[in-house]
């Protein structure tokens, strides 16, 4: 009897492809299963490689953004992926399926938003591909970065002890998806507070500068981006690394305006560990690289520690512990359950 790809999952697919798929590790000491695959192009010089891809329906709705927006998000979430291999973005191809009520309008404010985007943190697009869809808007991203072999963040670095830290606060853009889909409020919202969590979902800023800086120093000794949510990844960083981890609850870096919002289904803290699409970076750092770290002026929380026992725990304000459940975005499962994101 064959599997249905939605009892394994979108990570238990990965892992299976990985499996299936012969490995030059002489050329390509980093290749899936990471945020971006390490090519070596010299003793000294690594090509990093990463691409998105980004389905109307699924990943984006046209009623609820707007296409200068989508282009910015389509290359920034590329962009994070290098930013959380500690590498600097260089080169971007697009390839993008355009269904027939788009207009060549349209498609010029979608690169705008790109290569705003791109221009920003120093890429820019060389290349790409088109061609016409029967249904909806896709798009694919690729984006080419390069780093110095022996600063390259992996996920798999982490230690039992190391602390953990993320950058920025957590959880706004899984709110902000849901107030953008809101009736009462949707973009058309005056509030400040509702008009921010909207915008750190639709044009996420990549943390390019802190984790060149990162790497450069030395510091993480693993790194992601914080894509499908606190938990899950946070749980490809034990997984990967065979540890577990401890989080302290009061620790995560919550913003004003989302402890705030109004209108919201869930908890603050429910967003922070399974919203996604925060980009922001988690990483761990050995406890005598601590005060290297504070000399970076990195914005960034200790939330936890690593630890090794190979799973992890949630520990509230009374210091009670309890399991740490994976809860992040998983396409497939996520579809058996029918849901669109």
């Amino acid at each position: 009897m064959n599997m249905k790809i939605s009892d394994l999952g979108e990570f238990g697919l990965i892992d299976r492809i990985g499996k299936t798929t012969p490995r030059n590790a002489k050329r390509a000491p980093i290749g899936i299963g990471d945020d971006a695959a390490a090519l070596l192009l010299s003793p000294s010089s690594t090509l990093l490689a990463t691409t998105d891809m980004l389905i109307e329906g699924v990943h984006f709705d046209l009623t609820t953004t707007d296409l200068y927006s989508l282009g910015w998000k389509a290359a920034a979430v590329n962009l994070s992926d290098i930013a959380a291999m500690g590498g600097v973005p260089r080169f971007c191809l697009t390839a993008l399926g355009i269904p027939p009520f788009l207009t060549v309008e349209d498609i010029g404010e979608f690169y705008r938003g790109v290569n705003a985007c791109l221009k920003k943190f120093g890429a820019v697009l060389v290349g790409g591909d088109t061609c016409s869809s029967r249904k909806g808007f896709v798009i694919n991203v690729t984006v080419l970065g390069e780093a110095l072999r022996k600063v390259i963040v992996a996920r798999s670095g982490a230690r039992p002890g190391d602390l953990i830290y993320v950058t920025g606060t957590l959880g706004d853009s899984g709110a902000g998806l849901e107030l953008v889909r809101n009736a009462e409020c949707g973009v058309r919202s005056k509030t400040p507070a509702v008009r921010k969590l909207i915008g750190k979902h639709l044009r996420p800023v990549p943390r390019v500068a802190e984790g060149r800086k990162l790497a450069a120093a030395g510091i993480a000794s693993a790194m992601i981006d914080v894509s499908d949510g606190l938990s899950s990844d946070l749980g490809h960083v034990c997984e990967q690394s065979g540890v577990g981890a401890e989080v302290f609850a009061d620790r995560i870096p919550l913003s004003k305006e989302l402890r705030a919002a109004k209108g919201l289904k869930l908890p603050p803290m429910k967003y922070a560990l399974s919203g996604g699409e925060d980009y922001e970076l988690l990483f761990t750092v050995p406890p005598d690289k601590i005060k290297k770290l504070s000399a970076l002026r990195i914005a960034a929380t200790e939330i936890g520690t690593i630890t090794r026992v190979r799973s992890m725990r949630m520990i509230n304000e009374r210091g009670q512990g309890r399991p740490l459940m994976v809860s992040g975005y998983d396409h497939f499962l996520r579809l058996r359950r029918g849901h669109v994101r």
